[in-house]
């Protein structure tokens, strides 16, 4: 099976030999556009800078087909979990739990759905401290997204994401966390 480096470097070479094989070809046109006059050439055409550059960049936008990014699935235990961003009134702390989801080899998640995956963990690990007809209420303390940017020289790095208002298209989501106070709110 072929690797993403391996693939990006095929896709490369076949860009580059197919804009070889243009130039070759509209070069060797050129004796005869000068002897028909019906020719749709009237000028010599000439492969320049730009040309190159756009072949080289078709490998650059070939990515390996993977599997689309599905969220993690929330629990039946964990449906009547609720999360809020305050700290709930009357409410007894439990502890603190963690939610999580990674892209993990998938087709590069949206901001949304990561974070809805790591949630539904978030609610699926609160429901283990759930004893029999608890109503558990969830406040988020802490969240952070994980991106992966690829460099000018095709390297690629790890960076917190969390607070950036848009993705740049060299970068993809490699994971969410949540952290959350468990609160007992009394009986269902």
């Amino acid at each position: 099976m072929l690797n993403y480096k391996q693939v990006l470097n095929q896709s490369i070479k076949v860009g580059l030999t197919v804009g070889a094989v243009a130039m070759l070809v509209a070069c060797s046109g050129q004796d005869s556009a000068k002897k028909s006059k019906k020719s749709k050439y009237d000028q010599e055409v000439e492969p320049n800078a730009r040309q190159l550059a756009v072949y080289k960049a078709v490998g650059y936008s070939i990515d390996p087909q993977l599997p689309p990014y599905e969220p993690k699935t929330l629990n039946e235990s964990a449906r009547g979990i609720a999360v809020a961003y305050t700290m709930p009134y009357n409410c007894k702390v439990l502890g603190e739990v963690e939610g999580k989801d990674e892209a993990g080899g998938k087709a590069g998640p949206t901001f949304e759905q990561i974070r809805e995956g790591a949630t539904n963990d978030l609610r699926n690990q609160a429901a283990d401290l759930v004893r029999g007809g608890q109503r558990l209420m969830l406040s988020v303390s802490k969240e952070a997204m994980i991106c992966q940017v690829r460099t000018k020289k095709d390297k690629y790095q790890e960076e917190d994401c969390t607070l950036w208002n848009k993705l740049p298209p060299n970068a993809q989501i490699l994971s969410y966390r949540i952290h959350a106070n468990v609160f007992e709110c009394g009986e269902k």
